[in-house]
C-alpha cells in the first residue's frame, strides 16, 4: 500500500506555476505580439445605409468588394441578413468571382469588422448583431475566404459564445472592435444582486484567437 503511494506520479508545485504562466500569460501575449507583424488591407466604405430600419453597407477591402445587408421587409429584432463578395477576376480571365450567402439574424446587424489573420491578402468578415433585448448581446459570425476557399465558398465561424471560466458575471452589454489586428470583447462584469443596468465587478477584456479559436484573456488588461 505503501509502495503504491510512493510510485505516483509527483508534479513539482513550480512545473505547475509555469503551465499556468504559460496558458494566462504567455500565450495570450504571444498571439497579441504576433498581430503586431500583420497588416490588414483597408476597408474603404464606399455606401453604408442604417438609417434605423435596414442595414446596408458596401466596403472595398484591397481588391476584393464585400457587401452586407438585412433582409428586405424584416424587423430589425430578427431575420436574415446577406454575404456577397467580389473578387477580381483570377490569372489570364476576365470575369470576377462573386460568392453571395444569406444567414440568419438574432438582432440588428451593428456593424461589420476586416481582418487578414493569416496574412493572405483576403480579410475575414466579422458580423456584428446586437440583440434587441434589454441584455443586449452580441451575435458574431465571421466568414473567411482564402485563396484556396474561392472555389468552396470559404466558411462561418461563430465567434459567440465565451468560454464557461471567462463569462462568469456575464450578462451581455459586450462590445466588438478591432485593435491593430486583434478583435478585442469587452464587457461588464456582475456579481449577485446586480441589476443589468449598473454592474458593480469592473469589466473584462477579451482577444480573439484565431489559431485555436476561441477567445482568451487580454494580456495588456
Amino acid at each position: 500500500m505503501h509502495r503504491a503511494a510512493e510510485d505516483r506520479l509527483s508534479i513539482p508545485a513550480s512545473s505547475i506555476l509555469v503551465l499556468l504562466i504559460t496558458l494566462v500569460v504567455i500565450t495570450p501575449l504571444a498571439i497579441w505580439r504576433m498581430a503586431q507583424n500583420l497588416a490588414s488591407p483597408t476597408a474603404e466604405v464606399i455606401t453604408l445605409e442604417d438609417d434605423g430600419e435596414r442595414f446596408r453597407g458596401h466596403w472595398k477591402v484591397g481588391t476584393v468588394d464585400f457587401v452586407v445587408e438585412e433582409g428586405i421587409d424584416e424587423p430589425r429584432s430578427t431575420g436574415t441578413f446577406t454575404l456577397s463578395v467580389t473578387l477580381p477576376p483570377r490569372e489570364d480571365e476576365t470575369v470576377k468571382v462573386v460568392v453571395s450567402l444569406e444567414a440568419a439574424r438574432d438582432g440588428f446587424i451593428e456593424k461589420v469588422l476586416f481582418l487578414d489573420p493569416d496574412g493572405d491578402g483576403i480579410c475575414s468578415a466579422t458580423i456584428c448583431i446586437r440583440s434587441a433585448g434589454s441584455g443586449s448581446y452580441l451575435q458574431l459570425l465571421q466568414y473567411t475566404l482564402s485563396f484556396e476557399g474561392i472555389d468552396s465558398e470559404g466558411t462561418w465561424s461563430n465567434l459567440t459564445a465565451i468560454p464557461e471560466h471567462l463569462s462568469v458575471g456575464y450578462i451581455g452589454h459586450d462590445t466588438i472592435e478591432r485593435q491593430s489586428e486583434m478583435l478585442v470583447r469587452t464587457f461588464p462584469i456582475h456579481l449577485d444582486g446586480d441589476s443589468n443596468a449598473a454592474p458593480s465587478a469592473g469589466t473584462r477584456s477579451l482577444i480573439w484567437d484565431f489559431h485555436n479559436r476561441r477567445w482568451r484573456p487580454d494580456p495588456r488588461m
